[in-house]
């Protein structure tokens, strides 16, 4: 579990971008952070990451403080230190003070759960994106992480990247247990979260259901700003969630309704 409780933090002198913020979020859930440019979304996930200090309040988590949550932003590459695949997962659990008769086990293990296998010599800078995405996620995994964010982290992946990153994503939250915050701005997020948190100026103005944030007045304006009931619909007959061709806004609408009906049980 992750805590924060009235956290405050500014870049400038009597600016706060973030202020007087407090959530709780639970073990192996998917959260998406949404919110417009300057929200303070990407702050939070460095507070939440322990990357940044609140000037007030306090973050915990609520797991092994020896094991940071871990962070992964839009180039994992930066984030990549050892000339192969091996040798970046052995230097996490190095610096990560693993014991040496454990090491070669969690590095099979890392390897076996993100799909790298066989990939172990494979030099870094030759990997494509959504490899380096997958490594960086490993190197976590093999340190013992359960909690990870991902700051607009799929976002200059391709879509098939993207959806099968999401896919493993979902698949490690069940096994071996994974908690995951993405921030990000794109219909895709909402679709694979169970809950939406909506930043405006550094507050909290919409905390819910994605069913709920999509037909809220704040949901509606986002989606217009992100590309419409056209992108939604696009993303749920990709993800197999629509199974006939809605063209029109008012079939995806009343799509929506329906499953939200169902989703609620009539309430």
């Amino acid at each position: 579990m992750i805590s924060l409780f009235s956290v405050s933090f500014s870049y400038l002198p009597g600016k706060p971008l973030i202020s007087d913020l407090s959530m709780r979020i639970e073990r192996d859930s998917p959260v998406a952070i949404l919110g417009p440019d300057g929200s303070g979304k990407s702050t939070l996930a460095k507070l939440i990451a322990g990357l940044l200090e609140p000037h007030s309040g306090s973050v915990v988590v609520s797991e092994d403080s020896h094991v940071p949550v871990g962070y992964i932003g839009g180039d994992p590459y930066d984030a990549l230190v050892g000339i192969s695949v091996e040798e970046d997962l052995l230097f996490s659990l190095e610096n990560a003070q693993v014991p040496a008769g454990e090491i070669q086990a969690r590095l099979d293990q890392a390897l076996e759960w993100i799909g790298l296998r066989g990939m172990e010599k494979r030099l870094t800078h030759m990997l494509s994106g959504g490899e380096q995405q997958k490594l960086a996620l490993a190197g976590f995994l093999a340190m013992g992480t359960r909690a990870l964010i991902l700051d607009e982290a799929l976002s200059m992946l391709d879509t098939p990247t993207r959806r099968s990153i999401r896919s493993l994503l979902e698949e490690l939250r069940k096994d071996p247990g994974l908690t995951v915050i993405e921030i990000a701005n794109d219909v895709e997020a909402v679709l694979a979260a169970e809950r939406v948190i909506f930043l405006t100026s550094g507050a909290i103005v919409f905390d819910g259901r994605p069913a709920d944030f999509l037909t809220d007045e704040r949901g509606s304006r986002w989606l217009r700003l992100t590309g419409g009931l056209g992108a939604l619909l696009e993303a749920l007959l990709a993800r197999r969630t629509l199974s006939f061709p809605a063209a029109e806004d008012r079939e995806l609408t009343r799509f929506l309704f329906n499953s939200i009906i169902k989703q609620y049980g009539g309430d």
